[in-house]
């Protein structure tokens, strides 16, 4: 981290970037990330390839998101990947990335490819925790909106600090963030509690086609495009769906599909206790976390579960 640390500090002109379909570990850090760099007197654009989730449209007050229209078109001293585990998974913005000098990656997924000129990779519980601790090497003092940010990229990626990846280091730098005032209340309501109508439809579509396999302990549902389409929604605003399934008892790998294009799905995979779905998500264009990863299968319905099933049982 500190050749990265005096990188940020010899450079004026940044792009920051995140994976594909951001989450709230992307969002809230790439945002953190960008306040921190403007703190320092430098310029900095964050961008993303896709939708904000409609529960984390509200960190739009605190940075800012670049327009692809105007990133594209600009030159940039250095571009940063901030929770990417693969330069592929930086979509449209992956030639920009590659066109700067210094290309630093900063994440915490240990299947990360090392595709930085500078790189700073660990297996923590959020990418939101390796931002947090620049800013501290850098001197940077955090303000209450930075925190902000950054405390929702690590509540949502250990699922409000219910996941094993919840260890000492989250909970200590939480504890921290806390300490700068943040609204708690309004983050857990608007993340976790608040839903629309229609997601409350589409999640009673997920249940009704949720499936069991191999004893119980494998739990697969899917969204068709009809059903996006008959709910009134994307499928940007989906990533609880999966967490319905995992808590069902006895279920020990969850999987959803989710069609994003006719014979085409997006997948969500998570673990309760011991299976590798980083590993299996390997298997079907992805990657991710032990317990929690992405992937991607193309198929009739039937036979794509029937081949994540196959591939599943091997895990458990």
């Amino acid at each position: 981290m500190q050749e990265i640390a005096k990188s940020l500090k010899q450079l004026n002109n940044f792009l920051i970037l995140v994976h594909v379909n951001p989450d709230g570990d992307a969002i809230g850090s790439g945002m953190a990330l960008k306040r921190i760099l403007e703190k320092m007197g430098k310029k900095a654009v964050f961008a993303v390839d896709g939708n904000l989730p409609r529960k984390l449209n509200f960190l739009q007050e605190y940075s800012e998101i670049g327009k692809a229209e105007d990133i594209l078109s600009r030159d940039f001293e250095c571009t940063i990947a901030v929770d990417v585990a693969d330069k592929e998974r930086l979509g449209a913005y992956l030639g920009k990335f590659m066109e700067s000098e210094v290309r630093i990656n900063i994440d915490h997924h240990a299947t990360n490819s090392m595709f930085g000129t500078l790189n700073h990779v660990e297996n923590v519980g959020a990418a939101g925790i390796l931002v947090y601790e620049l800013a501290r090497l850098l001197g940077v003092e955090i303000d209450m909106e930075t925190a902000t940010l950054l405390y929702v990229a690590i509540c949502t990626d250990t699922g409000n600090f219910s996941y094993g990846n919840a260890d000492g280091r989250v909970l200590r730098t939480a504890s921290e963030l806390v300490g700068y005032g943040i609204d708690i209340p309004r983050i857990i309501k608007t993340i976790y509690k608040e839903r629309t109508i229609q997601e409350l439809k589409l999640l009673g579509v997920a249940i009704d086609h949720t499936r069991l396999f191999s004893e119980g302990r494998i739990g697969v549902s899917y969204i068709r495009i009809e059903d996006f389409e008959r709910c009134s929604i994307t499928i940007d605003d989906t990533e609880e769906l999966i967490d319905f399934i995992r808590d069902i008892y006895g279920v020990e790998i969850a999987m959803i599909l989710k069609e994003s294009e006719e014979g085409k799905f997006r997948i969500s995979f998570r673990s309760n206790s011991y299976a590798d779905v980083a590993g299996l998500a390997a298997l079907f264009e992805g990657g991710g976390h032990s317990r929690a990863s992405g992937g991607r299968i193309e198929g009739e319905l039937e036979d794509a579960i029937q081949r994540l099933v196959e591939k599943a049982e091997k895990f458990i």
